[in-house]
């Protein structure tokens, strides 16, 4: 997959004016790690983190457990719904999460600029849903899960795209889809079609240059996530970019 490599905010922007327009769906991500969702993820032996038994006993405990501390669990429609709550609360699931809105994407890139102790690179990658779905369940549609009993795992050659209700205040703060993978897909990158997904990476001594940018925009974490802790995490943050610009002067 050919990779574009920028240092510069209006640099993402020109690559986003210039991206065919069926790229409506994008992921940005702190580092170059394999598009796997949270289930599917590897240690550093390259071993599953999770068996395949786990997965499903994390949904059904999360399932058994999670009814006195919700409003109306009879409400959620079936387990990719509960894969969707679930996975809000730290749950491990076959979902990996993408935006429609690419600078929400840029932002999530960055946003450990200034934790990280070195220099690394942050990633975006652009999907074009539709290419995707065609290649992998041939039919160009995202998928609506709602109000279905569930997808079968049979007739999908690879991970597709699908969207349901927004059942929590972050999924429609941040715009977001989901990729749904079964459980031996392999990596989204290994597809390896540039008419499915392209990669931007950003320089690693640019990121926090970009996230001061994002910043003096008025994009920040608690416009994404209109609750407290967005709130708390601004105000850290806020304070890391004055000291970082107050040094880079």
């Amino acid at each position: 997959m050919t990779k574009v490599i920028i240092d510069k905010l209006s640099e993402y922007m020109a690559f986003i004016e210039d991206l065919p327009t069926e790229f409506t769906l994008s992921r940005g991500q702190c580092g170059d790690y394999p598009l796997l969702p949270s289930a599917l993820r590897k240690d550093s032996s390259d071993k599953r983190k999770y068996p395949k038994r786990a997965i499903r006993s994390f949904l059904d405990e999360f399932k058994l457990n999670s009814y006195q501390y919700m409003d109306n669990p009879s409400d959620i429609e079936n387990d990719i719904e509960w894969m969707l709550y679930a996975q809000h609360y730290g749950i491990p699931t076959r979902l990996m999460d993408f935006t429609t809105s690419h600078i929400v994407s840029l932002l999530f890139a960055v946003e450990k600029s200034f934790q990280n102790e070195e220099e690394k690179e942050a990633v975006v990658y652009f999907l074009n849903p539709t290419k995707l779905n065609l290649l992998n369940i041939q039919q160009e549609q995202i998928i609506n899960i709602s109000g279905l009993p569930g997808i079968s795992s049979e007739g999908h050659d690879g991970p597709i795209v699908i969207q349901g209700r927004k059942i929590n205040p972050r999924v429609n703060a941040q715009k977001g889809l989901f990729v749904l993978f079964q459980d031996d897909d392999n990596p989204l990158e290994s597809i390896n079609d540039e008419n499915v997904l392209r990669k931007l990476v950003i320089t690693g001594s640019e990121t926090k240059n970009i996230l001061s940018s994002l910043y003096s925009m008025g994009i920040s974490f608690s416009h994404i996530y209109p609750e407290l802790s967005s709130v708390a995490k601004d105000i850290v943050m806020q304070q890391d970019i004055l000291d970082y610009i107050r040094e880079k002067n």
